[in-house]
């Protein structure tokens, strides 16, 4: 996964500092980059960190079904969107200024909408986000007036569901050379319902010969914690399309934009408003020759950088970052797919479909927690 490890270093050494409002946490980051992975070549799981392929699959399969309602995936153990769908929920009820980010009453309260949500009292809804624009986009259709038998029906428009994931898999079936292989999650009209507007928005398939490429572009990427769930999900979604329609994965090519390491809050994202640390920090990781030399900087920055509040530990990646490019990459795994019929596969158990095999990463304690 050098690909990925370069994005990390490109990252930390070029990245600017910016507050970003959604989350009210400072981000280092730069505008944009890509990377290709060759399938062929293995499955691009990360080995520098364990990350478990049952996570990014039942998210994957929970998009394919069209859902947006949090509570499969949190019944299964898989707590992705939770706190997106806790913010959707005080956007909904009109609490957010009840319970301000990065506070203990949040916290608290975030606790108990959980406790809530795994009895069946909150429906944990984030409004029509990915899956459900894959599966049930709206196209308003203009309907004139006609008779219908006795009756004279006026001029109406009717809302019907188009599914994008059915319309692609006819399309790469019967005119393979097309240009039009799309799954858009982008959604204009829709995008003040959602608790969060899609990071991956655009998946495009090609096909040349009976070689299948996916080329995902993501408009927002939290490079250490999201972006190997992308990969790997995304890759997964490669190779399902490829075998439901008789082709090989080859390209899983990731356009990155807003690429992005979290900072945290105050006070410890106090260090990187003075550009002078910022410099130093970015001269002594582009000065690094050994792996070994990523742990040396974590701990100069640790500490230079003032501690973390107990509330707020893990919200900055930077520690995270640096220990996982001190770890030497290993050999990919391969993936084994018993998925038979697409629509059927999406409606199983993870493990039933889907396996990587001699997966050995390195494991170690990550504090990183995902900014919501």
């Amino acid at each position: 996964m050098k690909q990925y490890h370069d994005l990390l270093k490109e990252v930390l050494t070029n990245g600017e500092v910016q507050y970003e409002p959604r989350t009210e946490e400072y981000i280092l980051g730069i505008p944009g980059s890509q990377r290709v992975y060759d399938l062929r070549q293995g499955f691009p799981l990360m080995t520098t960190k364990n990350v478990p392929i049952r996570l990014p699959a039942e998210e994957l399969f929970w998009k394919l079904r069209g859902e947006r309602s949090v509570k499969t995936l949190f019944d299964k153990n898989v707590h992705i969107w939770d706190a997106n769908a806790f913010d959707q929920y005080l956007k909904v009820n009109k609490l957010k200024d009840n319970f301000p980010k990065h506070t203990q009453e949040w916290a608290e309260e975030f606790d108990a909408w959980k406790e809530r949500l795994s009895r069946g009292e909150e429906n944990g809804d984030l409004g029509p986000v990915y899956g459900h624009q894959w599966r049930y986009w709206k196209k308003p259709t203009f309907v004139p007036a006609h008779a219908e038998g006795i009756e004279w029906m006026g001029d109406r428009w009717e809302i019907k569901d188009i599914d994008q994931l059915d319309q692609l898999l006819k399309d790469i079936r019967e005119k393979p050379g097309s240009r039009y292989h799309v799954l858009n999650a982008y959604n204009v009209g829709d995008l003040k319902e959602m608790a969060l507007g899609p990071c991956p928005f655009w998946h495009q398939f090609t096909v040349y010969d009976d070689q299948l490429d996916l080329h995902m572009v993501q408009r927002s990427c939290d490079t250490f914690l999201g972006v190997p769930f992308n990969i790997a999900q995304d890759s997964l979604l490669a190779h399902m399309i490829a075998r439901e329609t008789g082709l090989e994965a080859r390209n899983f090519i990731h356009t990155t934009i807003n690429t992005h390491i979290y900072l945290g809050v105050s006070p410890r994202s106090d260090f990187w408003k003075n550009p002078a640390n910022v410099l130093e920090f970015q001269t002594k990781v582009d000065d690094v020759t050994e792996l070994s030399d990523y742990k040396e900087v974590r701990d100069w920055y640790l500490s230079e950088a003032s501690e973390e509040k107990e509330l707020d530990i893990g919200k900055d990646h930077i520690p995270d970052v640096l220990t996982q490019l001190s770890k030497e990459p290993r050999s990919l795994p391969t993936l084994e797919l018993r998925m038979g019929f697409i629509y059927e596969a999406i409606e199983k158990p993870v493990g039933e479909v889907a396996k990587v095999l001699d997966y050995n990463p390195h494991k170690w304690k990550t504090n990183s927690q995902m900014a919501a």
